[in-house]
């Protein structure tokens, strides 16, 4: 009987074990496939604002395709993964300001916890009536890939839940 119960008490320990073993292996994996973006306007202070937040396995196959070289996001060079970054990003995303497309600067990238952000700002923009997000982030490299995108200006907010082929968010005084 008690070789029964040590068998029996072997064969659970080994169960748990292994998927103790299987959920640490797919520690970096995870389900589901999303960018979220924050714009955010203050006619007090003339600025938009914009900070993205990636999977950074994701950011880094996503620079691959685009570049044809690996980035290590995380751990990496960070000048020349900060160039590839600007690079995908001004190819993948437009910012309109009243019906006119705005330049966006680089302010640079980091590591929070498991993600990437990565800023951007506009200088001395005035008279904002609308704000309008093309993005297409990511949509090269997952085909179920989605982009959160909240647009803030002065006190009105909106969220945007984009999914290919859709990429515009709009949001008007």
């Amino acid at each position: 009987m008690k070789i029964i119960r040590l068998l029996w008490f072997m064969k659970r320990f080994a169960y748990l074990f292994s998927m103790l073993a299987l959920l640490l292996l797919m520690g970096s994996y995870h389900p589901f496939f999303v960018s979220i973006t924050e714009v955010e306007y203050s006619s007090k202070t003339k600025e938009l604002g914009i900070a993205t937040k990636f999977f950074p396995d994701d950011l880094e196959e996503a620079l691959r395709k685009f570049t044809g070289k690996k980035y290590d996001v995380i751990s990496g060079e960070k000048k020349s993964t900060g160039e590839a970054i600007n690079a995908y990003y001004q190819n993948h995303v437009q910012v309109r300001i009243n019906e006119k497309t705005r330049e966006l600067q680089f302010l640079g990238y980091e590591i929070e916890k498991e993600v990437v952000w990565v800023y951007y700002n506009a200088n001395k923009v005035s008279g904002v009536k609308a704000i309008e997000v093309t993005s297409t982030l990511m949509y090269d490299y997952k085909a179920d890939q989605t982009n959160i995108i909240h647009i803030k200006m002065d006190d009105k907010r909106q969220s945007f839940k984009l999914n290919a082929p859709n990429q515009t968010a709009r949001l008007s005084k």
